[in-house]
């Protein structure tokens, strides 16, 4: 029996509430590389999930995951190489990982989940990040901030902040800042994909032009086959909180959503693939 556990990363607004949900869904409704297992196994508190879910069937958007949540819901799946599987998923407010870069502080359950996690997974919207692609524009004019993008950790380039994150969880973590080897896998999603003008590029190419410090950060601390950048879409269109979308009613929320690979393509439903390849679950 594996017992993989994964540290989930992602702001407020980054779409971590709606890929738990939908990724819920898809496991037992309409599943892929990873299954729900069907056995005497005990299944912890899936209300989260289960509520993120029904909102879904309604045709409307999700609340946000309350500040304070800290839970760690455990998921009985089964993966397309046959192997059991018990994956501790983790819920909680995006603004603690704001909190985390404010304060250069991690709280203690963050702490202990770094240290032994086995895989990264991150989530980044890249049409909410601020930018300043000219340092010199941001010293002389004012920059208007969209809305989510208010108040975040003193307004800096997306570049620096996620970089900043990624050390300061690293150094948590007591991982070394020269070697790519000794890493936890890294899944990087680019949520909200669908808002997004990719010219048929691929994810780490969209990343590489939105965001290239960062890009080229996590690919010279990553060995190449330990990281991965995919686009996500996880619910295929917008939602609002009372949209009440007829259409996504119709169609169910486990047919909605989708991935692109790494290598690029065309859209692919099964939205489990990336989990499946940090856990080392995929058979392609």
């Amino acid at each position: 029996m594996l017992k993989p556990e994964i540290i989930l990363l992602g702001g407020p607004n980054s779409g971590k509430t709606h890929y738990a949900g939908q990724f819920y869904g898809r496991l037992q409704r309409n599943p892929g590389e990873l299954k729900l297992r069907k056995d005497n196994s005990t299944p912890s508190d899936l209300s989260a999930l289960e509520n993120v879910l029904q909102r879904l069937e309604n045709g409307n958007a999700a609340d946000h995951t309350p500040t304070e949540t800290w839970a760690e819901i455990v998921l009985p799946l089964v993966d397309s190489l046959g192997r059991h599987i018990e994956l501790i998923w983790p819920d909680y407010g995006g603004e603690q990982l704001r909190e985390v870069f404010k304060n250069r502080e991690v709280p203690f359950s963050w702490q202990e989940r770094l240290i032994t996690a086995d895989g990264w997974f991150l989530l980044i919207r890249l049409s909410g990040e601020i930018l300043y692609p000219d340092a010199l524009s941001k010293l002389t004019k004012h920059h208007s901030v969209g809305e989510g993008q208010k108040e975040r950790a003193g307004n800096w380039d997306a570049n620096a902040y996620w970089i900043e994150i990624l050390q300061l969880l690293a150094h948590v973590a007591g991982l070394s800042s020269s070697s790519k080897r000794i890493k936890p896998k890294l899944t990087v999603l680019l949520s909200c994909y669908d808002e997004l003008e990719t010219e048929d590029q691929t994810p780490i190419d969209v990343l590489r032009k939105k965001l290239p410090l960062f890009e080229s950060y996590i690919t010279s601390n990553w060995d190449t086959n330990s990281v991965s950048v995919w686009g996500l879409s996880s619910l295929g269109k917008a939602l609002q909180s009372e949209s009440k979308d007829d259409a996504f009613i119709d169609e169910g929320p486990e047919y909605q959503g989708w991935v692109i690979k790494p290598e690029g393509g065309a859209p692919d439903s099964d939205l489990s693939k990336p989990l499946a390849w940090l856990l080392g679950s995929t058979d392609d």
